[in-house]
């Protein structure tokens, strides 16, 4: 029988860098960018017209704060403004959203469970891994 060694969490590892801080100003340019682009439009796009020190993390964490006036999603084609969206957009929305949701919940119940049972990373693990039926959550 091979002892597999336990994962230890490393503490030690650097935080990732913060959120960039929204400006009311910034929500303000994101909507005016929007509703001048009238449907949707990329964030590399929006970045280029809201100014050389705006860029696509930038575009994000503006976008988040203005939910649900500024509507994207998993697999949208980039930012568009809420009133301007189709019925068809706004469902596709909420469905990816909740996919999304369920998806990482899924992912953080097999963490949860490989790391309550010390799971060592060993190839056989590996192996059984692929094995284990999916699980509902």
């Amino acid at each position: 029988m091979k002892a597999s060694a336990q994962l230890e969490l490393d503490y030690s590892a650097p935080a990732p860098p913060a959120a960039p801080q929204v400006t009311p100003e910034q929500v303000e340019q994101l909507v005016a960018v929007l509703r001048d682009a009238g449907d949707w439009i990329s964030a590399k796009d929006i970045a280029a017209k809201m100014g050389e020190d705006v860029d696509d993390r930038d575009v994000r964490a503006i976008a988040s704060i203005a939910r649900p006036v500024v509507v994207s999603f998993p697999g949208s084609p980039g930012y568009k403004l809420w009133g301007l969206c189709t019925v068809a957009e706004i469902t596709r929305c909420i469905h990816a959203f909740h996919s999304q949701g369920s998806d990482m919940i899924k992912c953080a119940v097999v963490y949860r469970v490989a790391y309550h049972k010390h799971f060592g990373g060993a190839p056989e693990d590996t192996q059984a891994a692929l094995k284990r039926p999916e699980t509902d959550v």
